[in-house]
């Protein structure tokens, strides 16, 4: 089972305020979480009001202090980056649909992935996939598959 951070915003917070997150007393991008093993995790702490962390802040314990050194060399990619390193092109004039997991993502702004979490990226064009071939003749379809044990997508935010 993954760890996963879910955060509520109160009402009278900006929609897109996220909390800062700290792990083993580390900055970290909220995209790591979704790869971080809950067997990793020794401790949480939700703090809401800060007043260096308006929107809150939490913190995460793990058990191995090395983990976050190990966390943080694993660069985080985006959709582009993932097609400049496979050496794939999408036409830039023409629509595209992303699929991350199974997950049709509407927003693809905000995701990343953990480069050794990257199994698989396809770009098929969809005049050789049987429904889009008469739906949506001029558009890509790209396929991200990553090694995530729940498979699913978490964005949230900014």
């Amino acid at each position: 089972m993954l760890f996963a951070v879910c955060t509520v915003n109160a009402q009278t917070k900006k929609a897109d305020s996220q909390p800062d997150y700290y792990v083993n007393s580390t900055k970290l991008n909220r995209a790591y979480f979704p790869y971080i093993k809950s067997d990793y995790i020794q401790e949480i702490h939700v703090i809401k009001n800060d007043a260096d962390h308006p929107n809150g802040v939490i913190y995460v314990t793990l058990k191995d202090e090395e983990m976050v050194g190990k966390i943080l060399s694993d660069k985080l990619m985006s959709i582009k980056d993932i097609l400049l390193k496979k050496g794939l092109k999408i036409n830039k004039n023409k629509p595209a649909i992303y699929v991350w997991d199974s997950k049709l993502l509407t927003d693809t702004a905000n995701v990343r992935v953990p480069e050794s979490f990257l199994v698989s990226v396809e770009v098929t064009p969809a005049a050789n996939m049987p429904y889009f071939k008469t739906a949506m003749p001029n558009t890509s379809v790209v396929t991200v598959l990553t090694r995530r044990a729940d498979a699913e997508v978490s964005v949230r935010g900014r």
